[in-house]
């Protein structure tokens, strides 16, 4: 592709950004002269857009870079059709969480089987598409060879809004399911060239036609049982049991026993409570004991209705009663009751 503008990238903890640029020549290449700096772990490549999507080179490693290894491929673009294959699906079920939630991770490999990038007829039409559970919360897109930005849930879909251009790619993303998601089945909605369940529960359980038990493997110091299946059919079903699913049960029941029990003992009680206060006479209500301090409290509160005018307090039974009052708290005081 003559007089396409190649830029050469370097990319690294310290700082990135574009080192120099040019036109490709007659018949497409470049070339570029460049001094390695800073960070000796930063990466520098080259890039070119065509058609407006960016297509970039492998890294380079070498001090001369040449051939296959500074080579740019292009596609055309198509908005049609395109036929996708799964070359790998892969899906990691958690131990629960104190809340009761597991993580789940899904990771794809997808293989655009075309000359051509796919693309969206609009930025809302995805290129690719693969079903959620029912009851999936707190979804996030993962890394991979696409940016996770482009990695959006839609419903019980998540779905793939950038280009896609020939040979394979990368993508991941996560969720949680609760106990009632569980027993899971997921209908395998295509072929797909292997698939992995990753169980982290030692009592969990995976069943379809086509997967095998494979010993365990361990990875970040959590260690998981593994299946495989190889070629898998669209439309095999694959079931998830996992130990809480049986526990919940158990738990819902016995949490009814007990409320039911905790329910007929408050009846019988109460039965009993009315049978005897229907076989004795009411007795009169008790009094509280005054105390001086209540008392000096009660005389507070009212000479606090005088002064706010209180239109229901008249002054003969302010009178009175205050004078009531002072009489129980002498006689309070006399019998030397402690003012507390």
């Amino acid at each position: 592709m003559p007089g396409v503008w190649v830029t050469i990238h370097r990319v690294g903890p310290d700082s990135a950004g574009p080192l120099d640029s040019m036109r490709t020549e007659r018949y497409g290449g470049y070339h570029f002269t460049y001094r390695r700096f800073g960070d000796p772990t930063a990466l520098y490549f080259a890039a070119s857009v065509y058609a407006g999507i960016a297509y970039f080179s492998a890294p380079f490693r070498a001090g001369a870079v040449r051939g296959d290894d500074a080579e740019i491929v292009v596609f055309d673009t198509t908005t049609g059709p395109v036929k996708f294959t799964v070359q790998g699906h892969h899906l990691v079920i958690g131990a629960p969480r104190p809340t009761g939630l597991r993580d789940i991770v899904e990771v794809y490999e997808i293989s655009n089987d075309t000359v051509v990038t796919a693309i969206g007829r609009d930025s809302l039409t995805p290129v690719w598409s693969a079903p959620l559970p029912k009851g999936a919360t707190n979804f996030v897109a993962g890394q991979g060879d696409v940016s996770a930005s482009s990695i959006q849930r839609r419903g019980d879909s998540v779905v793939l809004l950038a280009p896609f251009s020939p040979g394979v790619k990368q993508l991941s993303f996560s969720y949680a399911l609760d106990a009632r998601a569980f027993p899971l089945d997921i209908t395998l909605d295509r072929q797909n060239g292997l698939l992995e369940v990753l169980l982290e529960e030692p009592g969990a359980q995976v069943r379809a036609p086509s997967l095998r038990a494979q010993g365990n493997a361990t990875t970040q110091g959590r260690t998981f049982k593994r299946f495989l299946a190889q070629n898998p059919a669209a439309g095999e079903r694959v079931r998830i049991d996992v130990p809480s699913t049986a526990f919940a049960a158990r738990s819902t029941l016995v949490t009814a026993v007990a409320v039911g029990i905790a329910l007929a003992m408050v009846a019988a009680l109460w039965v009993a409570y009315r049978r005897g206060r229907a076989a004795r006479p009411a007795a009169a209500p008790a009094q509280p004991e005054e105390s001086v301090a209540t008392l000096a409290s009660a005389i507070a509160a009212l000479d606090a209705r005088r002064d706010a005018h209180d239109p229901s307090l008249s002054s003969a039974d302010y009178d009175a009663e205050r004078a009531a009052l002072k009489a129980r708290l002498a006689a309070k005081l006399a019998d030397g009751t402690s003012p507390a």
